[in-house]
């Protein structure tokens, strides 16, 4: 692929086509690697919001430790941070810690990685639902686990899926949400923008949202094209 095609396919896919918007310049210092730099770019040319939990270090702020880590990306408490070596392997740290820890993840899989998290964590159009294990695979039929691992603020059981014309995200509910007999799973789907989500709905047995909004309404489910 080429300058990040897989994000720029994504957030075509995600927000609608067109929205391909100048991009005022952007200066990036030469320890910065190209992969990060085009994803600003290309982040900045889509012309809405693409993150809406973590965060992007902005640029101009990028400052390379001595070691050689490049930190570049943050938690929205600032309970972790990850970094990147010169050969773009990422790292995650967890704030008060001065070790860095491998995630698995390149740099340029984990900016995918995490611009499909933040689409789903933004989406207007998104519902969760508790689901028990002995129907989790009932669940996500139609959906194909994404190969991303959790990130190092999440719980390890973490998983992105994507579907025709949907993505989910799958993770241990949270305390309170317990059943007397059998692991429950907490699903969120969610739609691209103006997509139709009273399909999922009724599949998960979700009461309607009320009608599917935006310009898009009714266009057919497509395959995510990353």
């Amino acid at each position: 692929m080429g300058e990040l095609d897989d994000v720029r396919e994504f957030l075509r896919w995600w927000y609608g086509p067109g929205l391909d918007s100048p991009a005022g310049a952007l200066t990036a210092d030469a320890a910065v690697p190209p992969d990060l730099a085009q994803w600003h770019s290309v982040a900045a040319r889509a012309g809405v919001p693409v993150t809406f939990q973590d965060r992007p270090i902005a640029l101009t702020r990028l400052s390379p430790e001595p070691g050689g880590m490049l930190p570049f990306w943050a938690e929205n408490q600032n309970g972790h941070h990850w970094a990147v070596d010169s050969r773009n392997r990422v790292f995650a740290r967890e704030s008060g810690s001065e070790d860095w820890l491998p995630t698995g993840e390149d740099l340029r899989g984990f900016l995918l990685h995490c611009t499909i998290r933040e689409a789903i964590i933004g989406a207007p159009e998104k519902f969760t639902v508790f689901v028990p294990e002995s129907v989790l695979g009932d669940a996500l039929e139609s959906f194909e686990p994404l190969g991303f691992p959790a990130l190092a603020s999440e719980e390890p059981e973490t998983r992105l899926w994507a579907g025709a014309g949907a993505l989910a995200r799958v993770t241990l509910p949270p305390v309170g949400y317990e059943h007397p007999s059998e692991q429950l799973w907490m699903i969120t789907v969610a739609v691209p923008r103006g997509a139709d989500i009273q399909g999922y709905e009724a599949r998960f047995g979700v009461p309607s949202s009320g009608g599917v909004t935006g310009p898009a309404a009714g266009r057919p489910p497509e395959e995510p094209p990353f």
